[in-house]
């Protein structure tokens, strides 16, 4: 019986949904410059001809991870905008950063790929794709800390040091999560909040 176009359109989005994961499984391992379009297809377990039926180039591909990644940032800021208490915003964007990484690595292999094109640049034009989103976020995150502390609920310093500690913390742990996998024991989100809770204006300390 023939396949209907809409069968057909579902093994396609199929297919392409396992270049990316391979696209990003192969970028994270070997960067943007020394990956090939046969690593990423025989990853996907297709044919090197067949990829070039869903992208053209590496460039394209990557292209559509950086606005997956353009996208993601940019629903973190609406969130971390929100009207919400600082204090649950924060340890709930952590929570789901957490559970992504605790999900076979997919997520910390995805970030990975978009930390080496901030820092190579690779392909050009990386950096200035992403960084306002990243300047957006940072914004928002230094915003709400401020917030929460005039609300007792996080400890006095500079909100944009506290930032800091938060992101390093996490984007640390993404990248411990690529080269430990399984060995690396992931803290719960109430010790990633520990520097900006312990000894906070209202005298009392977070417990997990």
């Amino acid at each position: 019986m023939p396949r209907k176009p809409e069968q057909y359109e579902a093994m396609r989005m199929a297919t392409r949904e396992r270049v990316l994961t391979a696209a990003v499984r192969i970028f994270a391992r070997r960067g943007f410059a020394a990956t090939n379009m046969r690593e990423i297809a025989l990853e996907a377990g297709i044919s090197s001809g067949a990829i070039y039926r869903h992208y053209a180039t590496k460039k394209e591909l990557f292209d559509e991870l950086l606005g997956q990644a353009a996208a993601g940032l940019a629903a973190a800021v609406r969130t971390l905008a929100g009207k919400g208490d600082p204090l649950p915003l924060l340890r709930d964007f952590a929570a789901r950063f957490l559970a992504d990484l605790s999900t076979g690595g997919a997520e910390a292999e995805f970030f990975m790929v978009i930390n080496q094109g901030f820092t190579a640049d690779e392909p050009p034009g990386t950096v200035e794709r992403l960084v306002r989103e990243h300047r957006a976020l940072w914004r928002a995150t230094t915003s709400l800390i401020e917030r929460g502390q005039r609300q007792g609920q996080f400890a006095e310093g500079d909100p944009a040091e506290l930032t800091a500690c938060y992101f390093a913390t996490l984007t640390g742990l993404a990248t411990l999560r690529v080269t430990l996998a399984d060995e690396l024991p992931l803290p719960g989100a109430d010790l990633v909040l520990r520097p900006l809770t312990e000894g906070r204006a209202d005298g009392r300390r977070q417990t997990r």
